[in-house]
């Protein structure tokens, strides 16, 4: 890493705006203080529109809060939830946007980002994880949906198509479902003032779907089935002709 820039006194902050506003250039008299041109431009600007920065800095100092506020908003946080405050939308569950309304109507005021985290921290609502979404219903058991290997295998296909077999999979999916609901389900998301209580995973009546009619392996079904050549066996390419 190089060395950090030298901090210009106040003389010196004068000097180069004064001769950047007389036409210097920007490149120039940056080498020469050892500073960037970013700087000197910065300096230009606040001198031809003082007021724009002023303004700006003003609001940043707005949005801070005080450390006595700042123990009000955690107290305010840690001892009720966003439907007890009114907070819109009215969940059980903090997020962002429920920290920036509080703070909005306690003080005034609009934190920043990191101040809200560092408030709401635990309570804020966890996302779930790109490769925990959540689970879908199992698809009818078909012989196409099987391996070519797995496909030649008549004992494992009859299997694999049996009542048993689908019976065994949609109670993997129940119970993937209920682990899901657990975690990052619906149940953090209750309208509260609609009181809609949640479905229990064990009160619903799932219907097992009717069995496949078994197919002989190798052959089509469907509105394929009067083709020639089975699924499973790769197709050759046509060889095309050299020209001459």
């Amino acid at each position: 890493m190089g060395n950090p820039a030298p901090r210009l006194t106040e003389e010196q902050r004068a000097d180069a705006t004064r001769r950047v506003l007389a036409g210097e250039k920007a490149a120039a008299l940056a080498r020469e203080l050892g500073v960037t041109p970013a700087y000197i431009s910065l300096l230009k600007a606040q001198a031809l529109d003082p007021a724009r920065f002023r303004k700006k800095r003003e609001n940043k100092l707005t949005r801070k809060l005080t450390d006595a506020e700042l123990a009000s908003f955690r107290e305010a946080i840690n001892s009720s939830n966003p439907h007890e405050l009114g907070l819109d939308p009215p969940t059980v569950r903090w997020c962002h946007d429920h920290g920036y309304q509080l703070a909005e109507r306690m003080f005034g005021k609009r934190p920043s980002k990191r101040v809200v985290d560092e408030c709401l921290g635990p309570l804020l609502k966890r996302k779930p994880d790109r490769f925990l979404r959540r689970p879908q219903p199992p698809p009818k058991h078909h012989i196409s949906q099987l391996d070519p290997e797995l496909a030649r295998d008549e004992e494992f296909v009859a299997y694999y198509l049996s009542p048993i077999c689908e019976q065994i999979t949609w109670r993997e999916y129940e119970r993937a479902l209920a682990d899901w609901q657990a975690r990052y389900g619906d149940a953090e998301e209750i309208d509260l003032e609609a009181g809609a209580p949640s479905e229990d995973i064990d009160d619903i009546d799932w219907e097992v779907p009717a069995p496949m009619p078994e197919v002989e392996s190798g052959r089509r079904s469907g509105k394929h089935a009067g083709s020639k050549g089975s699924p499973f066996t790769p197709s050759k390419k046509k060889k095309r002709k050299k020209r001459r």
